[in-house]
């Protein structure tokens, strides 16, 4: 859904019959790539762009980039991320500032959100069914996942300030505690050690489906029904565990916010609000993102799944992607299993989605366990290295080392869509319900397909990729010198690491360069 808003579904296969006479096939295969190639992306453009380079000579360039990144930092940064991690300033500092910050200020903005978010349910149930005219759409995917993903990336966690379903949990035990004269809401039950971030990662991967696959997710009443129910499990988690516990492990978006956040250069508290005598500090890029030592696997995956997912979005908007649809829905060998998909009433075209987004997502896992595999053994040959540290260990010392590769890539894809599908709210203030009003004027307003050219969202990717795995690049070196020990050995187990960036760089260039110049 993210990569185009109310677009149809990546593929129509779902309603080709597989049994079709086989002297009909070219033809639903020619109506298959007519449908595929149409102007409907949010990341295309009307226009091809010609690069100023060639797409080889951009992407190898990309790669070169992180390879010198290395080699400047191996010969001379050796503890830049400790002295970087302590460079900054306490914002609250700032007379104006601290009036922002304080309590009073927050709980408004804190009950705007929720006004929002309630009346946004309520644009999904009583609002028209049409996506384009009705609020809860361009809300949810634009201005929600990708505006907030921009903001906690670019400024700080503000998620963290606004979550309507965390404020109405607030409410609701401030209500308990003065109807029962002090009584505690939520059960405070301990939380499982086991469950870790698994929560969080099994709700996420629910979203990335909704989001890439699921054929209903531009249905207004049914992104209502979906928001209600998730705001249903995170308060039963938050009245069984605790409203901080469940934040922390399983409410999916506070971890993907958060982790976007620790790239930002503001560094607000977890709770959202500066406590006495607390800081709101304002930090270099990437100082958010040092030694943990409460990263599990399970929240490992969860940063993996955020890298793959956007990635796998990518990779439908491809002529790629659409050559392997053709193929798939045109095998004879794999009739019997697309038969299977409609005798189970699952639509073929989510069967093989789900199948596709799943291999992506254990690709990523492969990749990042064979370099962390291959970091250990690199490093144990020298001396001075420290002595057995385990893949598990290497794995999730370094995958914070991926976010802001994470960042840059969700930034770069993502960016033509805010700018364009964006303006969609403009229209939506005033007849936010699609029953024909215009409160404000501007219900006529039409979309500006030339707000941001190709030009533009190109070399904006470029820059934030290669920063962002610059950036990966350095933080990599701090943790290698933290968990291998000697330098020598920090050094060494960084070949596997440049090696993986490298090449994801290159494909994340390519990727996002299809909607622009095919």
């Amino acid at each position: 859904m993210a990569g185009e808003i109310f677009r149809p579904q990546h593929s129509p296969l779902g309603a080709l019959d597989i049994t079709t006479p086989t002297a009909l096939r070219p033809v639903l295969v020619s109506a298959i790539f007519i449908w595929l190639a149409s102007p409907a992306a949010a990341h295309g453009f009307g226009q091809r762009y010609d690069l100023p380079l060639p797409l080889g000579l951009w992407v190898l360039g990309a790669g070169a980039a992180i390879v010198l990144t290395f080699a400047i930092t191996a010969l001379y940064l050796r503890d830049f991320y400790t002295d970087w991690g302590r460079l900054q300033f306490n914002l609250l500092k700032i007379l104006l500032i601290r009036w922002l910050a304080h309590p009073g200020v927050v709980a408004a903005i804190r009950a705007l959100s929720v006004m929002a978010f309630l009346f946004t349910l309520y644009a999904g149930f009583v609002g028209t069914d049409n996506p384009y005219e009705n609020l809860i759409t361009t809300m949810v995917w634009v201005t929600w996942w990708v505006g907030f993903a921009f903001a906690c990336a670019l400024v700080g966690n503000l998620w963290a300030l606004v979550n309507p379903i965390r404020t109405i949990f607030v409410w609701a035990e401030w209500g308990f505690a003065r109807v029962t004269g002090g009584g505690t809401l939520a059960r405070n039950k301990p939380y499982p050690p086991r469950l870790q971030t698994w929560p969080g990662v099994l709700i996420f991967i629910g979203f990335a489906w909704a989001e890439l696959i699921w054929e209903g997710n531009d249905v207004p009443r049914n992104l209502a029904i979906v928001i209600l129910s998730y705001s249903a499990v995170a308060w039963v988690g938050m009245f069984v565990w605790g409203r901080e516990v469940w934040l922390r492990y399983g409410e999916a978006f506070s971890i993907a916010f958060g982790i976007l956040s620790r790239l930002a250069p503001l560094d607000v508290p977890t709770k959202g609000t500066p406590s006495a005598g607390s800081e709101l500090n304002l930090r270099l890029p990437g100082a958010g993102l040092g030694a943990d030592r409460t990263v599990t696997f399970s929240f490992l995956l969860f940063v993996l799944l955020m890298l793959s997912t956007v990635t796998f979005d990518g990779y439908l908007e491809t002529p790629l992607y659409r050559s392997t649809a053709v193929a798939l829905y045109t095998s004879e060998s794999l009739a019997p299993l697309f038969e299977w998909g409609f005798e189970v009433g699952f639509p073929v075209n989510q069967t093989v989605l789900t199948g596709q987004m799943v291999l992506m997502a254990l690709a990523f896992l492969a990749a990042f366990w064979v370099a962390s595999w291959a970091m250990v053994r690199s490093a144990s040959r020298h001396p001075g290295a420290t002595v057995g540290v385990t893949t598990h260990q290497a794995a999730v010392a370094f995958v914070l080392t991926l976010v802001p590769i994470a960042v840059a890539y969700h930034l770069s894809h993502y960016l033509s869509l805010l700018v364009l599908n964006g303006q969609l709210m403009i229209p939506l203030i005033s007849d936010p319900l699609g029953l024909g009003w215009d409160l404000f004027g501007t219900v006529s307003y039409r979309v500006d397909i030339g707000a941001i050219k190709p030009a533009a969202v190109w070399y904006t990717a470029v820059t934030l990729i290669v920063i962002g795995h610059v950036i990966a690049v350095v933080l990599a070196h701090s943790a290698a010198i933290r968990v291998f020990g000697s330098r020598s050995a920090a050094l060494a187990s960084q070949f596997p690491m440049v090696v993986l960036m490298v090449l994801y760089t290159m494909l994340s260039l390519w990727i996002v360069a299809q909607p622009i110049v095919g």
